[in-house]
């Protein structure tokens, strides 16, 4: 059994310890423990050491490569799309990462963007997991390859199927992001309360589309309106854009696209601060359901307008 300390996020578990790249056994339904079930502390958003392993990746092979690649240190990694880029920085920072959060928390299963790629069925088995950590070593590789700022790394838990843990760190700036389900959010160590601000009217709001993965029939719905509103560049990268709906720099973004390591973190941040993170229909953002086009409003109070003025039609895409 693993016990608890003060301070820490190790939680009392029975699971049979599973470690990345390892033969992973099938979990029934109904041997999955539900998140209340488990022993947990309010003090996992105090933990140093989720963010520390983040840090430390990033000072020790991504930020000396910023700026610095070789040849052959990027590749194409999907040859049907000549900009999906990883680097051999996104390689060694997943393997520093997994091997961290497997000794923080030897039960939950390390899901990283790198090892999804290698072996897909990892995806398509998400719901088996009775705990797993879901890992983006650099989230914005392209904006890392091309020298830009606007990269970071994103690392959350989720156990039995609950997104409970989030963190986002973003190596050039310094800016970290993190939540705790249930305890708040914080940037940069101050609490953010979305709701604690006077609610804002939709026409006065800004923010972006994600166009690159958008369907062209679901292109032409975009009212003009929405065009409008959402003029920000975008800033390709879900991490920089996460923390760019924290500090209130945007209040809405839409995405196609919604891998689980790409937004289950910010989801789960924005949410405890006040936002909301929603797929069109309205239900919330499940990282094992693989449905595409999920909509983020910085204040929750302004979803249901947001998606109003979004897209003409009904709801189903």
């Amino acid at each position: 059994m693993v016990g608890v300390e003060r301070g820490s996020i190790v939680w009392q578990s029975t699971a049979r310890l599973v470690r990345p790249q390892a033969h992973l056994p099938a979990v029934h339904a109904e041997g999955v423990p539900r998140p209340e079930s488990r022993r947990r502390l309010a003090t996992v958003i105090d933990d140093p050491r989720v963010p520390e392993l983040m840090k430390a990746a990033a000072e020790q092979v991504i930020l000396p490569r910023w700026r610095a690649l070789g040849e052959g240190d990027v590749r194409v990694k999907v040859e049907s799309d000549p900009d999906d880029l990883v680097t051999v920085a996104d390689l060694e920072a997943e393997e520093i990462i997994t091997e961290g959060l497997t000794r923080i928390r030897p039960d939950a299963v390390v899901v990283g963007e790198e090892a999804v790629a290698a072996d897909p069925s990892l995806l398509e088995r998400l719901g088996e997991f009775p705990a797993y950590w879901l890992v983006d070593p650099i989230d914005g590789t392209g904006n890392f390859v091309s020298g830009s700022p606007d990269f970071g790394v994103m690392v959350a838990l989720v156990e039995g199927g609950v997104p409970t843990a989030g963190w986002i760190w973003l190596p050039v700036s310094g800016r970290l992001a993190v939540a705790e389900r249930g305890a708040g959010a914080r940037l940069d160590g101050e609490r953010v309360d979305v709701a604690a601000e006077p609610a804002r009217d939709v026409a006065d709001m800004h923010g972006w589309i994600t166009a690159r993965f958008l369907p062209q029939d679901v292109r032409e719905r975009i009212r003009r309106e929405a065009q409008d509103l959402c003029s920000q560049p975008a800033p390709m990268s879900a991490a920089v854009g996460y923390v760019r709906l924290l500090e209130g720099g945007s209040d809405v973004a839409f995405f196609w696209r919604s891998y689980p390591w790409d937004h289950v973190p910010g989801a789960l941040i924005l949410g405890e601060a006040g936002g909301a993170a929603l797929r069109l229909d309205g239900t919330a953002y499940d990282p094992a359901d693989g449905r595409t086009g999920l909509l983020v409003a910085r204040d929750a109070r302004t979803w249901v307008d947001l998606r109003a003025m979004l897209l003409t039609g009904s709801d189903e895409i």
